[in-house]
């Protein structure tokens, strides 16, 4: 170990290389399957009460930002919408956000819908 110290540091960079360039190709991998399966998988075309939809929904989506009762976090309060903006806006903004908002990716057009009518639903 005298001679040559960063013998072994260079061998344990080479392998560390080595498996991150593994690890990404695994990952290219995995995510061209998980593009697959979402093409195979049906979208939904209605629900049976998209009110009930819409909160579960919101749960997942919006209590991040919003606040767990949708009354306000780090982004605005959510309670308070009937009269400001129209079912049909609201499902926009869901689906391309504005302002800060970032538009939510993981919510197709039938459940952003959902999430509108819930919103309304709510509202003061």
């Amino acid at each position: 170990m005298k001679g040559r110290p960063l013998l072994p540091f260079g061998i344990i960079a080479i392998v560390g290389i080595v498996v991150m360039i593994s690890l990404s190709f695994m990952g290219l991998n995995q995510r061209e399957a998980m593009n697959a399966d979402e093409e195979e998988t049906e979208e939904v075309t209605e629900f049976e009460d998209p009110v009930a939809a819409g909160e579960e929904l919101s749960q997942a989506s919006c209590i991040g930002c919003h606040g767990g009762d949708l009354g306000g976090g780090s982004g605005p309060a959510l309670t308070s919408l009937e009269g400001s903006y129209s079912q049909e806006e609201i499902t926009d903004i869901i689906l391309n956000g504005q302002g800060a908002m970032p538009a939510i990716s993981n919510v197709n057009d039938v459940e952003a819908d959902a999430i509108a009518q819930y919103l309304l639903s709510i509202s003061e």
